[in-house]
């Protein structure tokens, strides 16, 4: 029987002691590790690494990317994933962004966008949208936007 109020005791405790430390928002901190891993001429392969802090005293979970990425301001799709990852209480972390397009979709015909590549030797990624995570219940939408000259 004491065990149950013991039992009883330390669940009531717990829950006191994570309902008064309110859950803080995670933070976008930069984009690295930004390169081209694929130039052919049919595909092209962008990819890059979210670094998000938690400041919390918990791990939280990164529930949802929502990030749209333009090429030289011209849209060439979205990064969406959908999943739990989870991630250490007090850390950085990374979240990759990773997005395949094809360069008919930034350049009208593939030797004048190949000419322009080579003349500038970089193309201008933006990334823009949010990472959705979750903390102790509560939802949190963290806003990434960043822009990025990507050189081969």
């Amino acid at each position: 029987m004491k065990q149950n109020y013991a039992y009883i005791y330390f669940v009531f405790l717990s829950l006191l002691v994570i309902g008064c430390s309110k859950p803080k928002q995670p933070e976008f901190v930069k984009i690295k590790s930004l390169d081209i891993q694929e130039f052919t001429d049919t595909k092209v392969t962008v990819a890059g690494e979210a670094v998000l802090n938690n400041p919390n005293k918990f791990s939280v979970t990164v529930k949802e990317i929502d990030v749209s990425v333009t090429i030289n301001d011209k849209a060439v799709g979205k990064v969406n994933q959908i999943g739990d990852i989870k991630v250490p209480a007090n850390s950085e972390f990374d979240v990759p962004l990773v997005i395949d397009f094809a360069p008919k979709d930034v350049y009208d015909n593939l030797l004048s966008g190949l000419m322009s590549f080579i003349a500038k030797g970089e193309l201008e990624v933006h990334y823009e949208g949010v990472i959705k995570m979750k903390a102790a219940g509560i939802t949190f939408k963290v806003p990434i936007d960043h822009r990025d000259d990507v050189k081969i």
